[in-house]
């Protein structure tokens, strides 16, 4: 469409990007809770949910809702592509939401998962250099995690993009400079058939 910004057509394909990622993500998620675990390879992350029932929980609840916010990216990215205002409602739901759900996971994570691994490295025997670069991969992982959702909420509150939405953005080829007119006003005194009485050049 031509009144789509460039912003729109942008985050449009993103959210499909990002969308179809976090479905392979789910996925993928969804597995780990089902496949059992090489003891040859220990996972202090997968022993802390079998032994707390509600981090458990919390993780479940955490995929479920990252497998609809996957899906809700998706329909958003199809709805901005076609420039639905539908499409704007759901990348400002889904921006709210990814903003709240990672800061309340990275929190949960520090505290349940990250500081107790990191206090019990010596008791454990585990590599202190692989659990310390873990605990901050992680970190900055997750506030990576947070700068695309707060993009997304900055430009879909932009006034062309709003415009956009609300159809009063013109398309780009009718957007052009026009110069103005007044160089072509006929003045009413003069006579067109006088030949001595046609307009001067400045």
């Amino acid at each position: 469409m031509n009144n789509r910004p460039t912003s729109v057509t942008v985050f449009g394909v993103l959210n499909l990007v990002f969308g179809a990622l976090g479905l392979c993500g789910t996925a993928f998620s969804f597995a780990m809770f089902f496949v059992a675990q090489d003891l040859a390879m220990p996972n202090p992350a997968m022993d802390l949910m079998r032994e707390n029932k509600g981090y458990m929980l919390f993780m479940q609840v955490s995929v479920a809702l990252g497998f609809v916010a996957s899906v809700v990216l998706v329909a958003a990215g199809i709805g901005l592509l076609k420039v639905k205002p539908w499409g704007r409602q759901l990348s400002i739901g889904y921006g709210i939401y990814a903003i709240l759900s990672g800061t309340v996971g990275s929190i949960f994570n520090y505290f349940i998962v990250v500081r107790p691994m990191v206090n019990g490295i010596g008791a454990q025997g585990q590599d202190e250099a692989v659990a310390i670069g873990g605990a901050i991969g992680g970190i900055i992982g997750g506030c990576i995690g947070l700068i695309y959702p707060v993009l997304l909420l900055y430009f879909m509150f932009t006034p062309r993009v709003k415009a956009a939405f609300l159809g009063q953005l013109l398309p780009e080829s009718d957007a052009r400079f026009s110069p103005p007119t007044s160089f072509d006003a006929v003045d009413p005194n003069i006579d067109p058939n006088n030949p001595y009485d046609s307009p001067r050049s400045s």
